[in-house]
């Protein structure tokens, strides 16, 4: 099939499915690029309320850039890898204090932004400004693999190569936002991963994969490593004035910026020893606590990542006596307003079945 075909035969397809989402009646570069970063990793029906209120809580870059980093993580909470979050937060302030907050209209100058890579930065380029920089993603590269049929590992450098210049051929004498807009729909709802409709499929006369009966096979991607388990132990305070402790996590490692409990990392799901406990309670005040509290474990529960998997256990640690001193890098929060602060998913499951 010829890149020009398959542009003529994508864009007709298009004319007659276009989809009615928010951010594809603007060409203001500031709500496409938080679309694209909200639906990275994020199904639309998912990412649409985020998007919404997102643009209504920040409807601009200065609003964004001015914001407090907490605020736009708390907003972000449920939608999973809070680096786009921060990359947000953290290219906003840049556009603001270099480009005068005004996003920047040329494609060798928005790639090299924090958190924005080919792909959105094609979108944002095509969408926003009309120049011809065609978008590759997952959805993309299972149409374009099927329809050559690509039988090598997908991930192969070469194969995305062939792939990459396949699109840049076909988008060539169309109109770069709408093309864009195109494979991206057509990718997302008829050419899907599992179950697609090649019987309604515009290419399915000159899809390989459909005449070789390798749809279920292609592509094909090199086989993954095993995901590494990791036991998170949290320790929920119960403290007699209706208060509990909260830490904010640091360092590189996931979920950074995010509130959790005081936690402990192990090697198993198997409840640490009493010392281990103590020592991590110790840690947490500036006295000595004792044997003044009790231990219960309440939870199991578990989070899958894409490179890792989380099994938390949540333990509830019920102190008898009064306090309010606690060490640095801690802090007292009332019970009734832990919700204000941003958690991993994991722990706000949990919050969902306490009584606060």
């Amino acid at each position: 099939m010829s890149p020009d075909n398959f542009s003529a035969l994508l864009l007709g397809w298009a004319e007659e499915n276009k989809r009615q989402l928010p951010w594809k009646e603007t060409n203001d570069p500031y709500k496409i690029w938080i679309s694209e970063i909200i639906l990275q990793q994020t199904r639309v029906i998912q990412g649409t309320p985020y998007y919404l209120n997102f643009i209504k809580r920040f409807p601009d870059i200065i609003t964004l850039a001015n914001a407090a980093e907490d605020d736009v993580l708390k907003l972000w909470e449920g939608l999973g890898y809070y680096s786009r979050a921060r990359n947000i937060h953290h290219t906003a302030k840049f556009i603001y204090s270099n480009f005068n907050g005004k996003f920047p209209d040329r494609y060798d100058e928005i790639i090299k932004l924090k958190g924005i890579g080919p792909y959105t930065a094609a979108a944002i380029s095509s969408f926003a400004y009309g120049l011809r920089y065609p978008v590759v993603d997952g959805n993309v590269t299972r149409l374009i693999s099927r329809i050559l049929g690509i039988v090598q590992p997908i991930d192969n450098v070469d194969v995305l190569k062939r792939i990459h210049t396949f699109v840049f051929s076909a988008i060539h004498g169309a109109d770069p936002a709408a093309f864009n807009q195109a494979i991206m729909d057509f990718g997302a709802t008829v050419c899907t991963p599992k179950l697609p409709q090649c019987d309604i499929c515009p290419f399915h006369s000159y899809c390989l994969a459909y005449h070789h009966d390798q749809i279920k096979d292609i592509p094909f991607k090199n086989k993954k490593p095993l995901k590494k388990i990791r036991y998170f132990h949290y320790f929920d305070i119960l403290l007699p004035d209706d208060h509990t402790v909260l830490v904010q996590r640091s360092g590189n490692d996931i979920w950074k910026k995010l509130f959790q409990y005081p936690m402990i990392e192990s090697d198993s799901e198997l409840m640490p020893s009493d010392e281990i406990i103590y020592q991590c309670i110790r840690k947490i005040f500036t006295h000595s606590i004792d044997n003044s509290y009790m231990v219960k474990k309440k939870l199991v529960s578990k989070q899958e990542l894409t490179h890792r998997k989380i099994v938390a256990v949540f333990y509830q640690i019920t102190l008898t006596l009064p306090t309010k001193k606690i060490n640095k890098g801690h802090y007292l929060v009332e019970r009734k307003k832990v919700s204000n602060f941003a958690f991993p998913k994991i722990i706000t499951e949990y919050l969902k079945i306490k009584d606060f």
